[in-house]
């Protein structure tokens, strides 16, 4: 067999191998963030952040052409003795797998819509900021070889209608031989909603577990 087509179809035959029949991952944990750069109705607020909990689940499958589907929540606010802003939100993710365990690299791009769930309080006041958000979804993880150990981290970024969101996640991620494991990491959320005259960079560690089947 030639060089070529002995590579060509030992990387197609890693790939089949590695690819998911049917997959679900479920995670939850807690964020404990710090809420810098904030301003409500154009007047800058000292807010302390809340930490909240997060959840999320994904279903993979093998169908040529058709998404994964992913979904993920957190509760994300901050407050002061006068102003609380509430900027917890869902997203609904549609993405593909690039690589999937292919040299132990983990690779998926996508779109997710963002919906946010949340309000602002002023001076006794408050007022809905209910709205939804286009974001391009990258993620990206690497398995150390040997181990049950993954470092990787996720982006979500984009916006609509004067708003501009950029939210990274730094992860690192370990899977016990029994589809649990643990998870914990640094993110930064930098949202700017200028539609509803709001804005706030979220920015802490988080910790939490998951599950992989």
């Amino acid at each position: 067999m030639k060089p070529a087509l002995f590579l060509t179809t030992a990387l197609l035959t890693a790939g089949t191998a590695q690819a998911d029949v049917l997959g679900l991952t479920a995670e939850a944990g807690y964020f404990l963030p710090s809420a810098d750069s904030s301003s409500i109705d154009g007047t800058s607020a000292n807010l302390d952040g809340n930490n909240g909990a997060y959840f999320g689940i994904a279903f993979e499958h093998p169908l040529p052409v058709v998404p994964n589907i992913r979904f993920q929540s957190i509760d994300l606010s901050a407050n002061s003795s006068s102003q609380k802003l509430d900027l917890s939100h869902q997203d609904y993710t549609l993405y593909y797998e690039l690589l999937d365990g292919l040299l132990w690299i983990d690779l998926d791009v996508g779109l997710t819509v963002r919906k946010f769930s949340g309000s602002v309080r002023t001076s006794g006041h408050s007022r809905d900021i209910s709205s939804v958000y286009p974001l391009g979804y990258a993620s990206g993880y690497i398995t150390i070889p040997g181990t049950r150990v993954s470092l990787g981290g996720e982006l979500k970024a984009g916006g609509f209608d004067g708003a501009t969101i950029a939210d990274t996640t730094l992860k690192i991620k370990y899977q016990t031989p029994f589809l649990v494991g643990v998870e914990g990491g640094y993110r930064r959320a930098n949202i700017d909603l200028d539609d509803k005259d709001v804005k706030s960079t979220f920015s802490g560690a988080f910790v939490g577990a998951f599950i992989d089947f």
